[in-house]
């Protein structure tokens, strides 16, 4: 269907993103927003919550989001669909390293609301404030592959390209057709 919406609209379509999608579909200038809650396995209340304290203003780091959003609510699932589809790359390219993280930050984002929602102030400042950010694992991003295999989980199809994509060049080569051409 998605493919059917950017040929037969010819609409330009963005990515998943936590700082420009909503809970659902939307257009906005001409381009298709692919909406957070078309992810598997998460739910559109859950994203409206992410869309809610963005509130006009992009997270600009994962600790951003995580002391803004209260992760604890959205889930852990629903976390590691939104690193799977790349939801987060504006803020981290790394996908692997975000999907690795989401653990530490949902701790990290539990520690911050719950010191917000107690009556305490701290010392140094604003509830939450004063608590140390969690160090990202350093690893490597998911090859081509893996990322594409892992962005199928999450979306449920290619989004951002195709395994066979590599081999495009060799098969026009051998005149091989694809199911949209012979089917027209």
């Amino acid at each position: 269907y998605f493919e059917e919406v950017k040929k037969g609209l010819e609409l330009t379509w963005a990515p998943p993103c936590v700082n420009r999608s909503d809970a659902t579909f939307v257009v906005r200038g001409g381009v298709l927003h692919y909406a957070l809650g078309a992810l598997k396995n998460v739910g559109v209340e859950a994203m409206k919550m992410i869309v809610d304290a963005r509130d006009g203003r992009p997270f600009a780091t994962l600790y951003d989001f995580a002391r803004r959003v209260d992760i604890k609510r959205i889930g852990k699932r629903p976390m590691e669909m939104l690193a799977r589809s790349g939801a987060f790359d504006e803020i981290d390219r790394n996908r692997r390293r975000v999907f690795d993280a989401v653990e530490p930050l949902m701790n990290y984002s539990a520690a911050i609301h719950d010191q917000k929602n107690s009556a305490q102030v701290s010392l140094f400042g604003e509830a939450g404030e004063d608590l140390p950010e969690p160090r990202l694992p350093p690893v490597d991003d998911w090859l081509p592959a893996e990322r594409l295999t892992e962005e199928f989980k999450a979306v449920g199809f290619y989004l951002s390209g195709h395994p066979l994509d590599d081999y495009m060049a060799a098969l026009r080569r051998k005149q091989v057709k694809t199911l949209d051409e012979v089917t027209v």
